[in-house]
């Protein structure tokens, strides 16, 4: 059987000037440049904030281990919010972290004995966290 000869892509790193500098020159962009219909009126700036703001909270770290058949958890308490942004904030947590986890009457529960890098995740996220009791 006879292979067929492919043709080789180049995929070098180099770039024209343009390619590289093409997000760079629309970043350097005033408002008024935009085309019409792009811009994102004030109102809706403030209520960005004003979310954001809200996704920032005082949340409670407590490592667990009673009724969980021996096994270490850290439930993260304290959340006020949205329970669609409960469960982003969980999603995001187990990601990070490369482990298990859930939601449960307001509090997510991960799995595993890593309070500590659960606290730094969610200080980078913008949280306030508050110390880890251990139950």
């Amino acid at each position: 059987m006879k292979q067929k000869k492919t043709e080789k892509i180049n995929v070098s790193m180099e770039s024209t000037p343009m390619q590289s500098l093409a997000f760079t020159a629309l970043g350097n962009l005033d408002g008024e440049q935009l085309p019409k219909g792009l811009e994102v009126p004030a109102a809706q700036k403030i209520e960005m904030s004003k979310e954001k703001k809200s996704l920032q909270q005082h949340l409670i770290l407590r490592r667990e281990k009673k009724n969980r058949g021996g096994k270490t958890v850290v439930v993260i308490s304290g959340f006020n919010g949205n329970p669609d942004a409960l469960d982003d904030l969980a999603r995001s947590l187990r990601k990070q972290l490369g482990c298990g986890g859930t939601v449960e009457h307001r509090e997510i529960i991960i799995q595993g004995d890593q309070p500590g890098t659960v606290a730094e995740i969610l200080k980078r996220m913008g949280h306030e966290v508050r110390g880890t009791v251990i139950n």
